[in-house]
């Protein structure tokens, strides 16, 4: 009985792909995922097309909802008192204290904002993406419905990548032009929709094909990212008016 245990400790030993799948939900197949949709899309495609991904690439579900995990772990830097959005949103909170003295104090509300907005916006982004992907009908004839919701997901994937990567330089960015970045960040996102279905459908699809269905799948996503950021922040709102009056 000591060998087997000894045995099975040496042969499993976690490393540290191990611990960046615990912290995460990345691994070294995520990361390669992630990678291929960057510099050969069609692969990744390609392998959402059969059951086990070749099994070679990781659902993009799995991916897109990881990297939204990622995502929101940076919202701890956007909420700090020195930052753009805390200070674009501690403005408004303040005009709205003022004509509504009895409200709780203005830093309560910003933490109940960033706390609910933080927690909520990655299973609304994945319920009402998984809603529209079920929609999106520009894959190729016969295409089944969990392949187009795979195939969806990897262009979802790319963009959070994108706003991952625009996140980390945003605490620089002043209050003034944090409307400009963020309008920046989401034609490059649109960008990049357009672009990985272009090359990840290369083959699959005819040109004049790939020429309308790629700019109509990139305002078509981009349309429900802002739908759901609409959505969380209003609810974050509600949840914070509910928290105020209750309290």
């Amino acid at each position: 009985m000591r060998e087997t245990i000894d045995t099975i400790t040496t042969v499993a030993r976690p490393g540290i792909h191990a611990f960046i799948e615990d912290v995460f939900g990345l691994n070294v197949r995520g990361l390669r995922t992630l990678g291929d949709l960057y510099t050969r899309p069609k692969r990744v495609f390609d392998s959402a097309r059969v059951t086990d991904w070749n099994n070679h690439h990781t659902p993009t579900i799995r991916l897109t909802f990881s990297l939204l995990t990622v995502y929101m772990l940076l919202s701890f830097f956007w909420a700090a008192e020195d930052g753009p959005l805390y200070q674009m949103l501690y403005a408004q909170l303040e005009t709205l204290k003022d004509a509504n003295p009895d409200l709780p104090p203005v830093e309560e509300m910003i933490d109940g904002w960033f706390a609910a907005y933080s927690f909520s916006y990655p299973f609304i982004y994945m319920l009402i993406h998984l809603i529209a992907g079920s929609l999106v009908f520009l894959w190729g004839k016969g295409t089944s419905w969990t392949t187009r919701l795979r195939l969806y997901f990897g262009l979802c994937a790319i963009t959070i990548s994108v706003a991952l990567l625009s996140a980390a330089p945003l605490p620089l960015v002043s209050v003034d032009m944090i409307g400009v970045y963020t309008v920046g960040t989401m034609l490059v996102g649109m960008l990049a929709y357009g672009v990985t279905y272009v090359r990840g459908m290369k083959g699959s699809l005819s040109v004049r094909a790939l020429a309308w269905r790629a700019p109509f799948i990139a305002m078509f996503i981009t349309l429900i990212d802002l739908v759901i950021a609409t959505v969380t922040v209003i609810g974050s709102g509600m949840w914070v008016d509910y928290q105020s009056a209750s309290g």
